[in-house]
């Protein structure tokens, strides 16, 4: 009897792992394999230069880094970062009348061009009498925008003005979704991994919630099957903090929406204005209302898209060149004028 138990037992057992093993070889046949980590370059992986943050996620690290483009045959370019995580915009007079932040994503910061060549820099070197501040950190959305603007304003003397550099991609980090979650996992090497996310609540206010990050299992760099049970739990875990992922994606707009509600009213708090430039968007409906919730709610706002193509774009890559940079720069400084905002 206890020979026909333990020969049921070797039978099961020799069945589950031959399933398992076959399961294994067909995700592979098609195209679901282990996990592999996305390197940069290896300028990038010798000497990290993000760091981890229990508010934020990450921060930028100060240092001055030289970083290879992502095609072989890009340019390399100098990223020159300050004590608080912000990235160097040049010189300015002595005595300033005032501050001006740029907070965003990495079309803010800058990647993939030099120091001098982004478009805070240039409006740096347009207005010496006020400090330029470019806050904008790789991989942010709104929702760690305004954190990082909420922990930098109240160190200046007197801001003026606050610029936020908006992309349609932001609201889509703003709630975590699972797919960006698995991204930044993937660039773990990078230091960004978790990521703060908002949700609206039950009294429809906006609730951010702590740092969150990609499930991490043993045996994922050698097991495709691992590496899908990963995918499928990320995307349908359903806490009361952390909603299923289909449910996340249902709030991304209204917790934008409401983030930069918050924005506006910190930067007013401070007697800054607050200015949202659209960057880059490519859902013309959805762009559209939003703009419709600007002008409902006398949010400063101007558009300055322009098609990521030919020599708007860097090379084997969606970040805006040095060319799309200067256009950038001559669309705020236009609407600076215009609007008489820090004259």
């Amino acid at each position: 009897m206890r020979a026909g138990l333990s020969k049921k037992i070797i039978t099961i057992f020799i069945t589950v792992v031959i399933s398992l093993l076959a399961t294994e070889v067909l995700l592979r046949i098609f195209g679901t394999g282990p996990w592999k980590n996305v390197l940069i370059n290896d300028s990038v992986t010798e000497k990290l230069i993000y760091t981890p943050d229990s508010t934020l996620g990450w921060k930028a690290k100060e240092g001055s880094y030289l970083l290879l483009p992502t095609n072989p045959k890009g340019k390399q370019f100098h990223l020159t970062i300050g004590k608080d995580g912000q990235r160097k915009t040049g010189e300015n007079n002595k005595d300033v009348d005032g501050e001006i932040l740029v907070i965003g994503g990495s079309f803010s910061l800058g990647w993939g061009v030099n120091d001098e060549d982004t478009f805070s820099s240039k409006l740096q070197k347009k207005y010496t009498n006020f400090k330029v501040y470019n806050f904008g950190q790789g991989g942010y959305g709104s929702v760690q925008s305004f954190l990082l603007l909420e922990k930098q304003i109240p160190k200046m003397k007197s801001p003026k003005l606050v610029i936020y550099g908006f992309i349609e991609h932001h609201e889509y980090r703003n709630v975590a979704r699972s797919h960006w979650l698995r991204t930044l996992a993937k660039y773990s090497r990078l230091g960004t991994v978790n990521t703060p996310y908002g949700l609206i609540g039950k009294d429809n206010k906006l609730i951010i919630n702590p740092p969150i990050g990609y499930i991490n299992l043993p045996l994922k760099e050698v097991s495709a099957l691992i590496t899908l049970f990963e995918k499928a739990y990320m995307k349908n875990i359903s806490t009361k903090k952390f909603p299923r992922d289909s449910k996340r994606k249902k709030q991304q707009k209204l917790v934008t929406e409401e983030t930069i509600l918050q924005m506006k009213e910190i930067s007013n708090k401070f007697d800054a204005d607050f200015v949202l430039v659209i960057l880059d968007f490519s859902n013309r409906l959805t762009k559209d209302q939003y703009e419709i919730f600007f002008k409902r709610n006398k949010i400063k706002f101007v558009n300055c898209t322009i098609p990521l193509i030919d020599e708007m774009v860097l090379l084997g890559d969606y970040h805006p060149s040095k060319k799309a940079h200067t256009y950038y720069n001559e669309c705020l400084v236009d609407y600076i004028k215009k609007q008489k905002l820090i004259f």
